[in-house]
């Protein structure tokens, strides 16, 4: 997988590092590496959307909104999706 940031600088990764990256940055983008799996960029887009932004950061309050992942944000508004 390739992570693309909005200034199109990338990170290339498996599916799991790719979901997390992408769940920290804004405006970024997925794109399968030539051999990656058929459906590889929809699972990561899908799962980066559940993944609190910076994952690594164990213990530290998710109280904001950019601090929480999107799918909690929507819940937190009453959006359903």
């Amino acid at each position: 997988m390739t992570v693309l940031d909005a200034s199109n600088a990338g990170a290339d990764g498996c599916e799991h590092h790719a979901a997390r990256l992408l769940a920290s940055l804004a405006s970024g983008r997925v794109h399968a590496l030539p051999d990656a799996p058929e459906g590889a960029a929809m699972r990561v887009f899908k799962a980066a959307d559940t993944i609190a932004p910076f994952p690594w950061c164990e213990g530290a309050p998710r109280t904001q909104p950019s601090q929480r992942s999107h799918a909690e944000n929507r819940r937190l508004r009453g959006w359903s999706r």
